[in-house]
C-alpha cells in the first residue's frame, strides 16, 4: 500500500534511489512542476501539479441561448533515468474525471443542450519500446478513475514519459418568449498521479555467490545420500 509523505517543495527533477525523474519539455517552463505523493519500496507516486492545474474545474455556463465553452490542455514530457542496479518494471497514470451536465428547458422552448468531454494519455518511449495508454470520456457525470498501466517492463538508462490531457465544456441555454432557462456543463481532470515500480537487480557477483551457495547445497545433500 501506498503510504502519505509528509509534503515537499514541488520541483522540475526529483531524485530516488532507483531512478530520477525530470520535467523536460512543456509549454510555460515558469510554471513546471512535480512532488512527491508517496513512497514504497518498490513504488514512487508522483504528483503531476502542472497537469492538474492545466486541466481542472473548466465549466460553461449559459443562459441567453447564444452558447458558452470552456476548455484547456496539457502536453508535457518526462525524462525517467534509471540508476544502476535497478529495473522500472511498471509505470501508471492514475486521475479521477469529473463532469456535470445540465440541460435548460424554458416553458414553450426548444430544450437547450449541455455536453462535456475528458481525455488523458501518455505514451511511453524507450529503446525498442512504443507504449501508448489512453483514456477519454464525452458526455458524462459525476466521477471518471482513470488507472492506465504499462507493465511488466525491465527497463534501464534512460526513457521518456509524454503526457497529454484535454478537458472541454459546452452548453446552450433555453429561451422562451418569456422566460430563459440556464443549461450547465463541466469538465475536469484532476488527482493525476504517475506512478513507478522498481526493482533492484542483483550484481554479477551476487549472482556468482548464490550459484555458488546452490552448488555447496547439493554437494552437501549428495554426501547425506551416500
Amino acid at each position: 500500500m501506498l503510504s502519505a509523505v509528509p509534503a515537499v517543495q514541488a520541483a522540475t527533477a526529483l531524485a530516488f534511489q532507483g531512478f530520477t525523474i525530470t520535467y523536460i519539455d512543456g509549454p510555460a517552463p515558469e510554471n513546471w512542476s512535480i512532488s512527491v505523493a508517496a513512497l514504497t519500496p518498490l513504488t514512487t507516486s508522483i504528483s503531476l501539479d502542472t497537469l492538474n492545474q492545466d486541466v481542472q474545474h473548466f465549466p460553461a455556463d449559459d443562459l441567453t441561448g447564444v452558447g458558452a465553452t470552456n476548455g484547456g490542455g496539457h502536453q508535457s514530457t518526462l525524462r525517467i533515468d534509471v540508476n544502476p542496479g535497478y529495473r522500472v518494471t511498471g509505470i501508471g497514470l492514475h486521475a479521477l474525471g469529473y463532469g456535470e451536465l445540465g440541460a435548460g428547458q424554458a416553458p414553450d422552448a426548444e430544450p437547450g443542450s449541455a455536453s462535456n468531454f475528458a481525455s488523458l494519455g501518455f505514451l511511453l518511449t524507450a529503446p525498442g519500446t512504443l507504449l501508448p495508454r489512453s483514456w477519454a470520456a464525452t458526455d458524462f457525470n459525476g466521477f471518471q478513475p482513470v488507472a492506465l498501466g504499462a507493465g511488466p517492463l525491465s527497463l534501464d538508462g534512460t526513457f521518456q514519459v509524454e503526457l497529454g490531457a484535454t478537458v472541454f465544456a459546452q452548453a446552450w441555454g433555453s429561451v422562451g418568449p418569456d422566460s430563459s432557462s440556464a443549461s450547465h456543463a463541466l469538465a475536469s481532470i484532476g488527482n493525476a498521479l504517475l506512478n513507478v515500480e522498481v526493482a533492484a537487480v542483483p550484481e554479477p557477483a551476487t549472482y556468482g555467490m548464490m550459484l555458488g551457495g546452490l552448488g555447496l547445497l547439493a554437494a552437501a545433500a549428495r554426501r547425506r545420500r551416500t
